[in-house]
């Protein structure tokens, strides 16, 4: 089912999406917005998270494409939450988490600018502007009159900063999370020793410690049907994972590892850890152009420290980054102090929210001028004449 109301076209189907125009759009600038992606998460997800898919004409042409995703985000007991108690009183459970149900712009399970693409034709601003007023007339609908109460723009990096005054006009306020980790691919390194041989002496020591204590796990690249079989324990780890943070959202998502193992085929890594039959840990990637997307990773931790678990997984982005001849490595959010061991840089992300009530939105001010970046400090492992 499609809504139309120039120059909005709305889907709630990647079905229904018309190809040609979604790819004219797109043009393969980014694997987040294809719609063999967005399909496969749809697939598996939609029952809990719904999507709306928008493309934006000027007369017959197409001029941005660009996807919403409905998803609940949890938030347990922690800095945050009794700030946020304030606002959503009757979003509260009874383990006293609060559970917030927003409209995104952006990829939920991947950090970045990956909510909307445009043609030559358009800038950035004047897409972000009709990306925001798509929202807005979401908003209106009686479809989704009840379906959210926090809109949110995710993840744009300082270089847009200057253009996004746009959503300050649609009463947005900006806000920045948590850092995302960087690592470039240098042009020397063609195989992971390589890379070790940019390191420091000790940071180098570091890393053969790491692959010493998990020399007995066996990485393994999962096909179709594996990740399948694994399916629950896959959710188990993930959910494991998930439970150490102070918030959570997805907790289904590998539900959607087979679908986009079908519809992406190499572009999706997912990879098992296996000590011996057992699996204790696994990780997910995406190639996405010339940059490596690390994404989710699980880990049982009983078995962390003693096998090297996650910086064993950490590891293998690099050498997988290496192995498809990325220019660059995105490590995501969190653990940035561990990233930046293997050689990563952060870069600031700024994210835009605003509650459908006007007079609830006049008080998120204060709650999100309260996030801040957590302080982490900034290794380099990389030797003296590496940086210059």
């Amino acid at each position: 089912m499609s809504q139309k109301k120039e120059p909005f076209t709305f889907y709630t189907q990647t079905h229904e999406v018309p190809t040609k125009d979604w790819n004219q759009v797109i043009a393969n600038s980014d694997l987040f917005l294809s719609l063999t992606y967005l399909e496969a998460l749809s697939l598996a997800l939609s029952h809990e998270m719904p999507w709306v898919y928008v493309l934006v004409y000027a007369d017959t042409k197409p001029i941005v494409a660009g996807v919403f995703q409905i998803a609940t985000f949890t938030y347990k007991k922690g800095a945050q939450t009794n700030l946020l108690l304030k606002l959503f009183q009757d979003c509260k459970n009874k383990d006293d988490s609060v559970s917030i149900r927003g409209l995104v712009c952006g990829n939920m399970f991947a950090t970045g600018t990956h909510g909307y693409a445009y043609s030559k034709d358009v800038s950035f601003k004047a897409a972000t502007e009709l990306m925001a007023s798509a929202a807005k007339q979401l908003g209106k609908m009686k479809t989704y009159e009840e379906a959210f109460s926090i809109q949110l723009f995710k993840d744009f990096n300082a270089a847009s900063a200057s253009e996004l005054g746009v959503l300050d006009d649609f009463k947005y306020r900006s806000f920045q999370a948590d850092v995302t980790m960087v690592l470039p691919i240098h042009e020397t390194w063609h195989t992971f020793p390589h890379y070790l041989d940019s390191m420091k002496a000790k940071y180098r020591t570091k890393v053969k410690s790491a692959f010493k204590k998990a020399s007995a796990l066996q990485l393994v690249s999962l096909s179709v049907s594996e990740i399948e079989e694994y399916e629950d324990r896959l959710l188990e780890l993930f959910n494991t994972v998930q439970q150490q943070s102070e918030y959570s959202y997805g907790e289904n998502y590998p539900k959607a590892f087979k679908t986009l193992k079908e519809n992406l085929g190499e572009l999706f890594i997912c990879k098992g850890a296996f000590l011996g039959e057992t699996l204790i840990g696994f990780s997910t990637a995406f190639i996405n152009g010339a940059t490596l997307e690390a994404s989710y990773v699980g880990i049982d931790y009983t078995y962390n420290t003693k096998y090297a678990l996650y910086e064993r997984l950490l590891y293998n982005y690099v050498e997988e980054a290496i192995l498809h001849n990325a220019t660059l490595l995105h490590l995501g959010r969190t653990s940035e102090l561990i990233k930046s061991a293997l050689g990563a840089t952060p870069q600031h992300m700024t994210l835009y929210a605003k509650h459908t009530s006007k007079f609830k939105n006049a008080l998120l001010k204060p709650i999100l001028e309260k996030i801040t970046p957590s302080e982490f400090a900034l290794r380099k492992p990389f030797k003296t004449d590496f940086y210059n």
